[in-house]
């Protein structure tokens, strides 16, 4: 079959939805067979594939659907596996891996897994039940910022520093935000034109359309008839620190830091291969939970080759 010719690629989608309606007869003739896991399971499949992958065209034909249905399962043999996009041009499918590196020791001490299309700061929650049965507690958090929204940051400890290159502000030739002050004390925004409306995070301030349209700076700053609005993300004030500790020298040394959590995930990637070994996330946590055992003892032998009396105490104690 040519699956690039549309006739073709039609009559072959006619033939399997035939065999798929004649399976589901037969079923209905003897229901008995229907309880049995194995046949519910694979009809529940076949079911979700046609109704994911199948759409009627305006002749009232069926046809394979032009684009991607939300949450489509992608393979038969795995349930959980998804398309993923690492940005907008960059698609994979699968899985995606997640670490916890400790910077002090260079060792691995968390993995996560999530499918493809799950979040990414969806991770952390698990990944916190790793570092509760280690008794860890988190000083310094760097992260990328597909984890600004996890709950570590949302319900951080005032002790506890994030690290995290702020998203970067702009709005074309007109002013961006960061061009209007916001003064945490009094509550209140200021605009270039020096005028002061109060706000509140998760808000939206609205500058008058009269005291906009006479604005001398105007031209530079939003051409709505409505006048400049600005939205305030509800965590603005974190979001402000990422961006002013980014201005400075130590903060930016502070993000160059997270390199080394890259380089990590790098290797395990390497040695775990781009595919899956296994069938569903939890097979293939355990996969990564070993890989990241074996990046540690690499680190191990890396140490101990820089300082071979680095665990001499404890060997001579034990």
């Amino acid at each position: 079959m040519n699956w690039e010719n549309p006739d073709e690629r039609n009559l072959a989608l006619g033939m399997v939805l035939q065999v798929l309606s004649q399976v589901e007869t037969h079923l209905d003739k003897m229901p008995e067979n229907q309880s049995h896991p194995m046949v519910r399971s694979s009809l529940e499949t076949a079911r979700q594939i046609k109704t994911q992958d199948v759409e009627l065209d305006e002749q009232g034909e069926v046809k394979l659907r032009k684009g991607v249905a939300k949450n489509r399962r992608i393979a038969i043999e795995d349930e959980e596996m998804r398309h993923g996009r690492k940005n907008r041009t960059k698609r994979f499918d699968g899985y995606k891996r997640h670490i916890l590196k400790d910077l002090d020791t260079a060792m691995v001490r968390a993995v996560g897994l999530t499918m493809a299309n799950v979040a990414e700061a969806s991770v952390t929650e698990a990944i916190a039940v790793d570092l509760e049965q280690q008794e860890v507690k988190l000083s310094e958090l760097h992260i990328d910022r597909a984890y600004l929204s996890s709950t570590w940051v949302k319900n951080r400890d005032p002790e506890l520093t994030v690290y995290c290159k702020a998203w970067r502000v702009s709005n074309g030739s007109k002013f961006a935000k960061s061009a209007f002050v916001l003064d945490w004390e009094s509550g209140t925004i200021t605009c270039p034109n020096q005028i002061s409306l109060p706000f509140r995070e998760g808000g939206k301030v609205q500058f008058p359309s009269a005291t906009c349209a006479n604005c001398p700076l105007r031209q530079k700053c939003t051409t709505s008839k409505k006048g400049r609005s600005i939205s305030i993300h509800p965590d603005e004030k974190f979001i402000a620190e990422l961006r002013q500790r980014q201005l400075t020298p130590t903060g930016r040394a502070k993000l160059r830091e997270r390199v080394a959590v890259e380089h990590s995930l790098s290797h395990i990637g390497r040695w775990q291969g781009d595919k899956a070994r296994y069938i569903g996330v939890r097979k293939n946590l355990f996969d990564l939970r070993r890989t990241a055992v074996v990046h540690n003892l690499h680190v191990l032998v890396r140490l101990l080759k820089e300082d071979p009396q680095l665990f001499s105490s404890n060997a001579s104690t034990a």
